[in-house]
């Protein structure tokens, strides 16, 4: 066959066609169990309302431990607050005088505009 042309040639061998002939094995798959009409729209609402379960570190621990995940949750501070060190507050400050430079002249053009 040269190059550029549109003709196929056979380059099948009497060898090759048994190689062909391979046994296909076929598994069944079972079909999920039937769920309800309420079981679907709770799972619906769960995903997505509750992508992941929030209270899943709450499971298996003690009373305590449950106490101080919970504080961690509503105030992180007490989560990184432990590794908190005199560095990052200096890298903080610099980051709230950079972010307010360059907010306080945006309000300060907004006041005399009104």
């Amino acid at each position: 066959m040269g190059h550029g042309t549109n003709r196929v040639e056979d380059m099948t061998s009497p060898n090759t066609a048994t190689a062909r002939e391979t046994i296909v094995e076929i598994h069944s798959v079972c079909l999920p169990p039937k769920k309800t009409t309420f079981q679907k729209l709770k799972k619906r609402f769960a995903d997505v309302f509750f992508p992941d379960d929030p209270l899943e570190r709450f499971r298996n621990q003690t009373w305590r431990n449950k106490v101080i995940l919970g504080l961690q949750s509503l105030f992180p501070i007490f989560t990184w607050g432990s590794q908190y060190d005199l560095k990052l507050f200096r890298s903080d400050v610099i980051s709230g005088l950079t972010i307010a430079s360059l907010a306080i002249p945006q309000v300060h053009h907004l006041t005399i505009l009104f």
